[in-house]
């Protein structure tokens, strides 16, 4: 027998970092450790533009978040959360230093926004924020999968924090990147779309190698470096997650470089490639 046969198989690499401690360097909204620096200046070095694709990603984010509060709905799944964004720790723009219910209580105050995160330290460092403000707020934190959507749904029922009896606004702002698994992308917002009630949204911003393929290949050589799996995909398939529901604005689903898709960005004239991220916002009908 060959000795190499009887060597155990190789370990996948254990991260250094963290998809939401990367996203914490790029909006500078926490301290981070070496390897997180460690491994951004990787990624800046391969595609410089990523701190400029965060910040289009959250602008973005709260742009959706306020448009749906306007629209009525004071339900807010915000999946695959991340750090708060309290503004310390050198972000540099206001903005951006906003939380999802902060935007949605301008408008709702008993609004109910729930964050959802697998990483125990993201879902540990929003609780204490949220109790430090459970006077203003009526925002809660949950540890889940967020590809094991029928046991998170469940849980939301139980404990009351989603109720089907009213729209609910989700929102899964590059969080689908990092789960490699296309089938199960698929399945669990299949399963979403099914469980949510009539006028509810759907939001994604999904990366894209469709802008600038070569520095977004490099960009994923990185993150596995880092043991950190990242799958961009195409404007077909972030269209397809959406199903047969209408755009927000009415029509077809749009589904469009993420800058350009609302009123107001800031970025909405850059390049492309700047965002490499389709952004659209779909509506549940009642019929």
């Amino acid at each position: 027998m060959n000795l190499a046969d009887e060597r155990p198989p190789m370990a996948p690499p254990v991260p250094t970092t963290s998809s939401s401690r990367l996203s914490a360097v790029w909006l500078g909204s926490r301290p981070t450790h070496d390897a997180d620096q460690d491994v951004a200046r990787a990624v800046r070095n391969v595609f410089p533009r990523q701190p400029a694709a965060a910040r289009i990603n959250r602008e973005h984010h709260l742009l959706i978040t306020d448009a749906l509060a306007r629209r009525g709905i004071t339900q807010i799944l915000d999946l695959g959360c991340g750090y708060p964004a309290n503004g310390q720790h050198g972000a540099a723009d206001p903005l951006l230093s906003q939380n999802t219910h902060e935007v949605v209580q301008r408008h709702w105050r008993a609004a109910s926004v729930t964050y959802v995160d697998n990483d125990p330290d993201v879902v540990n460092t929003r609780h204490t924020e949220i109790a430090a403000t459970a006077s203003q707020t009526r925002a809660r934190t949950l540890l889940a999968d967020i590809t094991d959507l029928v046991e998170l749904l469940d849980q939301l029922e139980r404990t009351a924090a989603v109720t089907r009896d009213r729209p609910v606004a989700v929102l899964a702002h590059d969080v689908y990147p990092w789960i490699p698994d296309d089938d199960a992308v698929i399945s669990s917002v299949a399963y979403l779309r099914g469980w949510l009630p009539p006028g509810s949204a759907l939001s994604f911003a999904h990366a894209t190698a469709e802008m600038t393929p070569t520095w977004i290949q490099r960009l994923t050589g990185v993150y596995a470096e880092a043991g950190l799996t990242f799958r961009p995909r195409g404007r077909r398939f972030t269209t397809d997650l959406l199903g047969d529901w209408v755009d927000l604005y009415g029509g077809p689903v749009r589904v469009v470089p993420t800058a350009r898709h609302q009123p107001g960005h800031h970025e909405s004239k850059a390049p492309d490639f700047h965002a490499a991220a389709y952004a659209g916002v779909a509506i549940k009908p009642y019929t």
